[in-house]
Parts: structure tokens; sequence; C-alpha cells
């Protein structure tokens, strides 16, 4: 059995200073300015712990400070986030993700993943899948989980609604979670802070930086969209 493919990110809201690292890229956000790290980076995994690596520009620890959330084929976990950046020393939030299935894109024409991170006690974690052909956001097979004073609980139902800009990059998003056996739903909303464009063998990628508002905590964290890419994409 191959390994799973590790995706870390992490939020430094202080410095503002956020990026995500994976075998194939590495993409970081000073403020609102982007750029990619021409070297790869390297993700090994020693115990319950990542550590990211690229050589004279970041050295990073990833400790889990939640459970994974299982999220359909991937599994998240909240991290505490320390090391360097260039000359910036990092303490901060970020995640980690395993996905052990990767996405089928004969059968997907989007996947969106979204992470917002409160503390280290509070976050939401969700994974939607667009199925190919599917006419909007209504036939999207979304997983979520809430993490809630340190516990992992199961969404019964998620809705992800998205504002858009001319280029079909996300601007502004809500999320709505349904809890089993409560009748109203936990909202989230959030606004883009820094992100980018790119083309990943034969996806658009459009990664963003999300600054998240709920139940009166502020965080921030993750809103990645992925479409295949061709023309007239409508995400």
């Amino acid at each position: 059995m191959s390994e799973p493919a590790v995706s870390l990110a992490f939020f430094d809201t202080v410095q503002g200073l956020h990026g995500s690292a994976r075998s194939g890229v590495t993409l970081l956000f000073e403020g609102s300015s982007p750029r990619t790290l021409p070297e790869g980076t390297t993700i090994e995994r020693g115990g319950d712990t990542w550590r990211a690596h690229v050589d004279g520009q970041l050295e990073l620890t990833f400790t889990p400070v939640s459970e994974p959330a299982e999220l359909g084929g991937s599994a998240t976990t909240v991290c505490r986030v320390a090391g360097t950046l260039g000359d910036a020393r990092l303490d901060c939030l970020g995640t980690a993700t395993e996905t052990e299935t990767p996405p089928e894109w004969a059968e997907l024409d989007a996947l969106r993943a979204i992470s917002a991170i409160f503390d280290a006690e509070h976050a939401v974690l969700a994974l939607a899948r667009r199925p190919r052909g599917a006419l909007g956001h209504g036939q999207e097979e979304i997983t979520a989980r809430l993490l809630q004073a340190g516990q992992l609980l199961e969404v019964e139902t998620a809705r992800i609604s998205t504002v858009y800009d001319g280029e079909g990059r996300q601007r502004s998003a809500g999320l709505e979670l349904w809890l089993p056996g409560e009748d109203f739903p936990r909202r989230a909303s959030g606004s883009v802070q820094a992100g980018a464009s790119l083309t990943l063998e034969g996806l658009r990628v459009n990664a963003a930086v999300f600054a998240w508002a709920m139940e009166g905590r502020e965080g921030a964290g993750a809103y990645d969209l992925v479409v295949r890419d061709e023309p007239d994409e409508a995400a």
C-alpha cells in the first residue's frame, strides 16, 4: 500500500504569514502577496508529528492538537505549528491532511476544501465534491466536522455558499452546519485575505487564505477550489 499524500498548511495571523506545502508545490503568502518556492518541500512524518523542510527557507513542525477529522478519503488534523520561515519564527495553528484515496477526476467537476481554525479547541473542517455534470452546489457531496471545546463532532448536513469574482475566484463564504438533534444550524462566515491561482496537472487551483468568524470567535484558514482546467469551466 502506498503512503498517503500529505498536505500541510499554517496560518500566522499575527505576522500575516500563511502557506501550504505538499510534495509538488509550496505556496506562501506574506500579507496578501503570494509566492511559490521553486524547490520541492521535503515532508516527513515521525510518530505523531509532521516536518516540512526546504533548505534555508522553511523548517516547520506540525504537532496535532485534535483527533483526525475523516472527510471521505482524507483526514485533516488541527496542529500547532512551530519553526521558521526565512528569518521569521512561527508559533501558530495549521492543519495536516493525509489523503488515502485521491479524487477520481473522471467523476468530478470540482473539489472544495475548507478549514476555519479559531483556536486549538475550535475549528471547522469541510470537503465538498461536485460530481461530473452536476448543475450546481445543490448536488455537491459535502462532509464536515466541527471541533468544539476539543471534541470532534459529526455534522449531519453542511452547506457552503460562496461569492466569486469575475474570474471565478472565491471572495467570501458562509457555512451552515446542522448537528444531530439540533434544530438550527451553526453558522460561520469568511472573507478572502490573500489568494493565488495555479495550474497543476490539468487542474486549476484557486488557493485562498480566509479570515473566519463564528459564534463570537475570529480565526483563519483556507478555502481551496480545484476545478478541471477546461474552457468555460464554472465553479
